[in-house]
């Protein structure tokens, strides 16, 4: 091999383990965008979005991971900030919507919640989340028809999701039937042996039944778990 061969072998060479390297970094960012630990969460999904090198599906999914890493954190507004800009890189993202539809539910914007969740079900109709949120946001507007519609539809698509059992028997409960949300609270905590908010509307349809010492116990297991389950909407 002539010299000049041999410098431009080693010129491939060097741009390749210098590639192999960035891609290596990448990776690990990437890994870290997916964890399960908020902050590492966070770290690596701001690093992958701060390098401005990456492909827009790469910023679509650490915007979303972001997003979801901020939401359950409790910080809405930058959530949403990262779910617009997922929706703008991807907006055939069924997950997006959905996620920002939650996090607009949490700030009480629930009209704006509902068309999110309707964007997420065209997207996806067999998104249980979606129609289960969707009814959240429905009932918080006292619209307990239509919550009752979502909650059951997200049942059938998805039966062994306790909380959405609770949310409907909150919502028969509101509408005077509490025998109906005695038997979806009792479907919610075989599920869930410890979902406080459970007990917490058994309770209350128990009491509404003239059932004291049923609503006593009930009430009293669900402040055991969670002592600010008066507190959930």
């Amino acid at each position: 091999m002539t010299i000049r061969g041999v410098a431009l072998f080693l010129l491939i060479f060097a741009l390749s383990a210098g590639a192999a390297r960035a891609q290596s970094a990448d990776d690990q960012f990437m890994a870290l965008c997916k964890d399960q630990d908020i902050g590492r969460r966070i770290y690596g999904c701001t690093t992958l979005i701060d390098s401005k090198t990456e492909p827009p599906d790469t910023l679509a999914i650490a915007h979303l991971n972001r997003g979801n890493a901020l939401s359950e954190n409790g910080q809405y507004d930058p959530a949403i900030a990262d779910y617009d800009q997922t929706i703008k890189l991807n907006p055939l993202s069924a997950e997006a919507f959905y996620r920002r539809g939650v996090a607009l539910a949490k700030k009480d914007e629930f009209d704006r919640a509902i068309a999110d969740e309707d964007n997420a079900i065209k997207l996806d109709p067999k998104n249980a989340k979606a129609f289960s949120n969707r009814g959240y946001a429905y009932s918080r507007k006292k619209d307990f028809d239509h919550a009752i519609e979502d909650f059951t539809q997200a049942i059938k698509l998805d039966a062994n999701d306790g909380h959405t059992f609770a949310l409907r028997a909150n919502a028969y409960r509101e509408k005077g039937q509490n025998d109906q949300a005695i038997q979806d609270c009792d479907q919610a905590i075989k599920l869930n042996s410890n979902d406080a908010y459970a007990y917490y509307i058994r309770g209350l349809a128990k009491q509404k039944k003239g059932d004291k010492s049923g609503s006593k116990a009930d009430i009293a297991r669900a402040k055991q778990l969670d002592p600010k389950v008066d507190q959930q909407q």
